[in-house]
């Protein structure tokens, strides 16, 4: 990985903006437990249906979902998240050039929802995301400059006087859209995403109240986490409020393929090891603080294996310190992608077994000695609700004395047999093994040892739920 010096941080805030803490973003990292995505509402565009002109604010329902409310964010805050990712779409709501005047309506809007966010307790991003101008191809990176600079001066200034709990993320998946590396990358693409995410930081710090030190996230090249992408990734020195950003769908086939190769059963878990892996060599180990901006496993009316390939996702990705934050595209009929887990409308979780490995991997595999049926998902979401509500510091203390009093069993052959010994039906034994068998992970993880060895301890966690 390359490290470019930045602008030197202002060591305080603004004065007249609200108190912010002034800590570096590797600690900030560590107050948020889990997070959750307001896919395709504000992100939604309908360009060539709806009239912008003469209403700003039709596209936020266009692509089917509901208008966003408080009750929403309240809601999933009581589930467990306390953190909101509000993907956010500017084109069509923005003037031409050189002002790129964003409409005020809009803006308004955007404010209203981030407000709803943040008005639970818990953290917000505010992204762009679906945009028509950003393709990062070196032709275009002229052109995209301006726009980039003038959207977020604009966005930084109107929330300028936002505390900590703020977040901005300068592009969403930046990629060469159409062209055959689209998703793996090349130096052309990651380039292009270099040079936006340095411009987008020079913006931001650029700009008044608390932007000085505003944490802010910057992708990786179409926020993928492959070889060739996170070699490329020039992340910046000099700026300790600088976060990672990066997408993980793993295994293809199980979380988001929708064509004949796609697989309902959580049975391999190599891919997930394989991106975690990733993440710690490239920047993890670099001390490169990391959210993992979206991920999920579509239904397809497979519950329990949701249950495990979340508890097994989140429990690995928390064992690096990197929060989760889930996709929530609000869909759950059709053929194409659904990730919808709550009826926005109504407020009810509509997936809980799902949403409960989710909290059991953010738990350390914490589900307890109950049964994973959806009978009994109330009382135990209720316990992890409690759980995610205790302050950070009793929640890194649990994790510590949980690898403390992890056993490494010398041999793999018995480590399997031990770890692997419970009754197909026997939930109890399977949570506790399941306890063990994360917390030497996570260990192994954290101690540095041979990436080979907690490939195979992972692989054996996998199974227990099997």
């Amino acid at each position: 990985m390359k490290f470019l010096n930045t602008l030197a941080l202002i060591g305080f805030a603004v004065l007249g903006s609200n108190a912010m803490r002034n800590i570096p973003s590797k600690e900030l990292i560590k107050d948020i437990k889990i997070g959750w995505n307001l896919g395709n509402t504000l992100d939604a565009h309908c360009l060539d249906k709806l009239n912008y002109a003469q209403d700003q604010t039709a596209s936020e329902t266009c692509w089917g979902n509901p208008k966003a409310t408080s009750a929403l964010f309240k809601k999933l805050n009581q589930e467990g998240f306390n953190i909101f990712r509000i993907p956010t779409t500017w084109t069509g709501h923005f003037g031409e050039g050189p002002e790129y005047k964003i409409d005020a309506t809009w803006m308004k809007r955007v404010h209203e929802v981030v407000d709803y966010a943040l008005d639970t307790g818990s953290y917000a991003i505010l992204n762009i995301h679906h945009e028509n101008w950003n393709y990062a191809f070196s032709n275009n990176l002229e052109a995209a400059k301006p726009i980039l600079a003038a959207l977020w001066t604009q966005i930084a200034t109107e929330f300028a006087n936002y505390d900590e709990h703020l977040i901005f993320e300068g592009m969403n998946e930046p990629r060469k859209v159409g062209s055959e590396v689209e998703w793996s990358g090349d130096k052309e693409g990651c380039d292009f995403v270099n040079e936006m995410n340095t411009l987008f930081i020079k913006t931001v710090r650029g700009t008044s109240g608390n932007n000085a030190i505003r944490h802010l996230m910057i992708p990786t090249y179409a926020a993928a986490v492959n070889d060739e992408v996170l070699g490329g990734y020039n992340f910046p020195s000099g700026d300790d409020k600088i976060i990672a950003s990066v997408h993980s769908y793993t295994p293809y086939d199980f979380a988001l393929a929708v064509d004949n190769t796609a697989a309902s059963v959580f049975d391999n878990t190599q891919p997930v090891d394989w991106a975690m892996n990733n993440i710690k060599r490239f920047l993890v180990d670099k001390n490169v603080p990391v959210i993992i901006g979206e991920f999920g496993a579509m239904n397809r009316n497979n519950d329990e294996e949701r249950f495990k390939w979340a508890e097994y996702f989140v429990k690995s990705a928390t064992a690096l310190g990197v929060p989760c934050v889930l996709w929530d595209n609000g869909i759950f009929e059709g053929d194409g992608e659904l990730f919808g887990i709550i009826d926005r409308t109504n407020l009810t979780i509509t997936y809980p077994l799902y949403v409960k490995g989710i909290m059991s991997g953010v738990n350390g595999g914490s589900s307890g000695n109950s049964n994973i049926n959806n009978g009994n998902y109330q009382n135990n979401n209720q316990n992890n609700n409690q759980n995610n509500n205790q302050n950070n510091n009793q929640y890194n203390n649990q994790n510590n004395n949980q690898n403390n009093q992890a056993a490494p069993i010398s041999s793999s052959s018995s480590q399997e047999s031990s770890y692997l010994s419970c009754g197909s039906n026997d939930t109890a034994c399977k949570s506790k093994m399941s306890d063990q068998c994360y917390a030497e992970l996570s260990e192994c993880y954290r101690s540095g040892s041979d990436y080979a060895k907690c490939q195979e301890i992972g692989n054996i966690c996998g199974k227990i739920w099997n």
